[in-house]
């Protein structure tokens, strides 16, 4: 019994493209990388001041 290949969904597929592009993209980013702790520092410092920002609301 062989089995019909289904149609890509056109928006999964949007978005696979998307991913290799932007994966592509990074990989040619000469840039120097940046630390997961610098990372998460920075983001931790966003949350606090966009808490801080929704409670004073």
């Amino acid at each position: 019994m062989s089995q019909a290949v289904q149609p890509t969904d056109p928006d999964l597929e949007t978005e696979r493209r998307l991913l290799e592009a932007a994966v592509a993209e990074a990989r040619a980013d000469d840039r120097p990388s940046v630390s997961h702790d610098q990372v998460r520092a920075d983001m931790l410092r966003e949350i606090e001041r966009l808490k801080l920002k929704t409670a004073k609301h």
